[in-house]
């Protein structure tokens, strides 16, 4: 018998400046036990000087960033260099299915971005973010570690999505170590939704911040263009689909595809490839794709669709998204869409909290194997 476990997802909405942002933050968790002790862990890990490199970096790409750091760190009563979110994200990555149809191969005519989702439960927010920083463009994405986003929309239907295109790089021993002094995916996401309105915009950018790991970046607006960036530390490479190209679509789960790549490529893992043939099945039909065919995609259980429940070893699904830029609309489903709710939703869409049942299955024992 299949247990289940209660989970709950909450939609937070913040306005302000950066310091006002981060300083709502803080007062909204500091009374939950054990948080702060979480929060602080990042204590130790730099110099003086390391610490003001970083601060310095983080502050070029995303001015502000250090405010609202700084407000979080003032509300829960600490010092803003022990908060864990600079140690995690500058390092000297989920498991993740994402794909983007641009309106030609839509029902609706307009370009669609599909995400899947998956990890563990104990290092999640579990948290939507609709954020308004002064000066900055307003988006809505899932946050890591409160300051970081894994995927989300702006206010000028950019959208921007991520995998990991391998072992995930860290600073824990399970993880890959860092591939060069650099930023972790969360801190791209972010800046790409704060501070860009087109693909060619977002694509500069992620070119030119430095990158610590190995994520592939997918991004689309609502202009009818699109990109797939993968990265290896320092070494990048683009595709760029518009409505002049020969593909209409693009997709990502957990390796390299494109050939640029192939020497920095892990040895794939097999729900990699199978989770990156179900996709190409569904896309790469003559027939165009609607939102109802993305949904029974993203709700399949694997082999056959994208969802996972293996929570307990790290890959569970746990959101599932259409991203529709021209709308400026997300349709989500919180936690597994097997059975589950989805929820549309916009910037303008007020917080809540979502309970969702997780089915707790074990992981097939050849899920992450390289040879079968």
């Amino acid at each position: 018998m299949t247990q289940t476990q209660e989970t709950y997802f909450h939609h937070i909405v913040l306005k302000g400046d950066p310091y006002q942002i981060g300083r709502a933050q803080g007062e909204a968790i500091k009374n939950i036990p054990g948080f702060i002790d979480f929060m602080r862990s990042g204590t130790g890990r730099f110099s003086t000087e390391q610490f003001q490199k970083i601060a310095d970096e983080m502050e070029r790409f995303s001015p502000g960033i250090n405010e609202e750091i700084s407000g979080m760190a003032d509300a829960i009563g600490i010092d803003a260099r022990e908060l864990i979110y600079y140690s995690f994200t500058w390092l000297q990555q989920g498991h993740c299915s994402h794909f983007v149809l641009l309106p030609s191969r839509t029902e609706e005519g307009r370009t669609l971005v599909g995400r899947s989702y998956e990890f563990g439960l104990k290092t999640e927010d579990l948290r939507l973010v609709t954020l308004q920083s002064a000066g900055k463009y307003a988006f809505m994405g899932s946050s890591v570690l409160f300051f970081g986003l894994t995927e989300g929309m702006n206010e000028h239907g950019l959208v921007v999505t991520m995998s990991a295109g391998g072992w995930p790089v860290g600073p824990t021993r399970e993880m890959r170590p860092p591939l060069r002094d650099g930023f972790q995916f969360w801190f791209v996401v972010r800046t790409v939704l704060e501070t860009c309105r087109t693909v060619d915009e977002a694509v500069r950018l992620i070119m030119e911040i430095p990158t610590c790991g190995n994520p592939n970046f997918l991004v689309a607006d609502k202009a009818g263009r699109a990109a797939l960036v993968e990265v290896f530390g320092g070494n990048k490479a683009v595709k760029l689909i518009d409505a002049t190209s020969k593909d209409q679509y693009l997709c990502s789960t957990n390796h390299f595809t494109l050939p640029e790549m192939t020497p920095y490529r892990d040895p794939v893992w097999k729900n990699s490839q199978v989770r990156y043939d179900a996709i190409h099945a569904q896309l790469g039909r003559t027939q165009k794709v609607g939102k109802e065919a993305i949904r029974s995609l993203l709700s399949q259980k694997y082999p056959q669709g994208l969802a996972c429940h293996y929570y307990d070893q790290g890959f569970g699904t746990l959101r599932s998204m259409i991203f529709d830029p021209q709308a400026l609309e997300v349709e989500m489903c919180f936690g597994s869409p097997v059975g589950g709710s989805w929820h549309k939703l916009d910037l303008n869409s007020p917080g809540a909290s979502y309970a969702a049942n997780l089915q707790m299955e074990r992981m097939p024992e050849d899920f992450m194997a390289t040879k079968w």
